[in-house]
């Protein structure tokens, strides 16, 4: 198949914090970050996986694109990996209406591990999974179609999706990037600022929501493996502020299953679980499309996916 395997664990910069040596102005900035989030004592920031032991154990700022909290590199395809990210992408190139996988590229920076073919160039989860959940959007809301549309991502770690859409999407006004952790703010800030795209997108602290409300509001909130690993209060806050700004719809991908929740308590490595249909009915969120990731039976079987894409519509009558 013409195919080769390479890691690629670019230190870029110098841009966020490493070892911890000396006066980084990026620890300082997280330092401060970190005094912001405790000081607002909000529940938007109340956690459960992500706790401070977890953060520290699996996150290294200079590769935060490794295989680790943010993204499963390896520990999602497992064996045959080659294989399976080939699999991948030929789904992906099935749909490809817009021709971005011969647009968009991957570089290997930060530690992402990238993969090489002859036919698709370099590949990565990064890349694969957000073209996915691109060419979804545009099924359901024709985003390709659309002007000035605005985005709000919950969770959106150290910013792919917000990455990806600002190079893909023509149509895409803003696109807001908010997380409960501040490492992940810091690293979010790094990134869209590495990839140049910050005349359209933006990482926000939790102190500086405003900036949304104040805004027009957006179209569209997206939350990718997030809601599923934050406690129940936090989800609560979060969909009481999209109810608030009247956001129209919300995409959902929780972990390995189509049911939503939250993450309670990680006992024995196990996530204490709670669902959260009631929640989203509460504030008006109803389901209007539900759909493995992978629609092709045997490319899922071969990946072994089991998430969905959930997306919900606001109704007004609520």
């Amino acid at each position: 198949m013409g195919t080769s395997r390479e890691v690629d664990h670019t230190q870029s910069h110098g841009t966020v914090p490493g070892n911890g040596e000396g006066d980084d102005p990026a620890l300082n900035r997280l330092a401060e970050l970190q005094e912001r989030y405790r000081k607002l004592e909000s529940r938007l920031s109340r956690r459960s996986q992500w706790s401070e032991n977890f953060v520290g154990r699996e996150l290294r700022m200079n590769t935060f694109r490794d295989d680790n909290c943010y993204v499963w590199q390896t520990r999602y395809f497992g064996e045959d990996q080659v294989l399976k990210y080939l699999s991948y992408a030929d789904y992906i190139a099935r749909s490809d209406t817009q021709g971005l996988l011969g647009v968009l590229s991957e570089d290997g920076a930060f530690g992402c591990e990238r993969f090489y073919s002859d036919r698709f160039g370099w590949l990565s989860r990064d890349l694969l999974d957000s073209l996915n959940e691109i060419y979804f959007l545009d099924r359901h809301m024709n985003i390709f179609g659309r002007e000035d549309l605005v985005v709000v991502d919950i969770g959106a770690g150290y910013g792919r999706l917000a990455h990806r859409m600002a190079e893909a999407v023509p149509g895409l006004a803003r696109y807001y990037c908010l997380d409960g952790i501040p490492e992940s703010t810091l690293v979010c800030e790094t990134y869209l600022r590495f990839r140049g795209v910050e005349r359209k997108t933006v990482a926000l602290a939790l102190d500086e929501l405003h900036v949304v409300s104040d805004s027009r509001s957006p179209d569209l909130a997206v939350n990718i493996h997030s809601f599923s690993e934050m406690p129940y209060t936090a989800v609560d806050g979060w969909l009481s502020w999209l109810r608030d700004l009247r956001v129209p719809f919300l995409l959902i991908v929780p972990n390995d299953t189509n049911k939503p929740f939250s993450c309670e308590a990680i006992v024995d490595g196990i996530a204490v679980r709670r669902g959260l249909e009631p929640l989203l009915e509460r504030y008006g969120y109803q389901l209007a499309s539900c759909e493995p990731i992978i629609l092709d039976d045997r490319t899922r079987e071969l990946l072994a996916c089991t998430n969905y894409f959930m997306l919900f519509e606001l109704r007004e009558s609520q």
